[in-house]
């Protein structure tokens, strides 16, 4: 039963971090494309 449970918080963690890091990732994008802009203004 312990190794289940350990199985079933370890899912639970991975699924979390995951989640964050697309969450991160969706967050560069975004910057990235709002700034895009301003970049090619200031580059000669």
């Amino acid at each position: 039963m312990s190794k289940q449970n350990n199985n079933l918080f370890q899912r639970a963690f991975d699924a979390i971090i995951e989640g964050r890091t697309r969450q991160a990732q969706r967050y560069v994008a975004q910057y990235e494309r709002d700034h895009a802009a301003a970049r090619k203004v200031n580059e000669r």
